[in-house]
């Protein structure tokens, strides 16, 4: 199988973050003893926490309606410009949140689009947002209630496998690149952008909240190493550090103006 990369990850703290639980002690829990028990755990955390109901519809507020990713829709199409989509094609958003992404490759590109989402809330909205689409959007996009890394992936399918700003909750990351390189078409495409950090000491404050999270980060040449192990080719890790950091500087004072 040979498959493309065409890889943005970012180095950025959240935006407009209140006060946060952390993930709990046990999040850790070895998925072959525990069975769905870490799957149930991190949904059930996603859900009252970070990806509230409210949690969401305040990244929306500053990224705009159905976007729950840095930039919406701005960075979105300066993203998915990069793929070559054509009428047709196969899409499979990992971490599709509110469906954001999706409607607009259905619209703009005339591509099929499959999201994938592990936050209950995140589903529920997508499919409210998906009732209200025009009809050649509506029945080119579908949502799924789906953990990426245990569910089953159709061999060859996909023209390309797109995610934003989700792998970073994820530790076995090559396991997974490698599941996505299974089901690509031979030449397809995988796009990702997600949280870095540097090479730099970090500050305990930034230890912390990344601990309080669970995130699982590398640097961004890390990131590229690993999905280089995983069997991908021509991967090109970007740091996109400054676009995000001109995304945050909007979206701070869009924060203030709703204080």
């Amino acid at each position: 199988e040979i498959a493309e990369v065409t890889g943005v990850q970012t180095c950025a703290l959240p935006i407009c973050s209140s006060q946060q639980s952390s993930m709990p002690a046990n999040s850790g829990l070895d998925p072959a003893r525990a069975g769905g028990e870490k799957k149930r755990m991190l949904q059930q955390w996603l859900d009252q926490n970070q990806y509230s109901r409210k949690g969401i519809l305040r990244y929306e507020a500053i990224f705009g309606r159905t976007y729950v990713s840095e930039g919406g829709e701005t960075t979105t199409r300066e993203f998915v410009a990069q793929l070559n989509l054509k009428p047709g094609m196969k899409v499979l958003d990992i971490g599709c949140g509110t469906g954001g992404s999706a409607f607009y490759m259905a619209r703009t590109y005339g591509v099929d689009v499959h999201g994938v989402d592990l936050a209950t809330n995140m589903i529920e909205l997508a499919q409210d947002y998906r009732a209200e689409m025009e009809a050649e959007v509506k029945h080119r996009v579908q949502f799924y209630l789906d953990d990426a890394t245990t569910m089953a992936y159709p061999r060859g399918f996909y023209d390309v496998v797109y995610s934003r700003d989700t792998i970073l909750h994820i530790d076995e990351k090559e396991e997974l690149f490698r599941k996505f390189l299974h089901t690509l078409k031979p030449g397809g495409k995988l796009m990702i952008s997600d949280y870095c950090h540097g090479d730099q000491e970090h500050s305990q404050a930034f230890k912390e909240y990344v601990a309080g999270r669970d995130y699982k980060l590398h640097t961004v040449k890390g990131y590229g190493d690993i999905l280089k192990r995983a069997g991908f080719r021509e991967v090109d890790p970007a740091d996109k550090t400054g676009l995000m950091v001109d995304i945050m500087k909007i979206g701070r004072a869009s924060c203030r103006e709703r204080v």
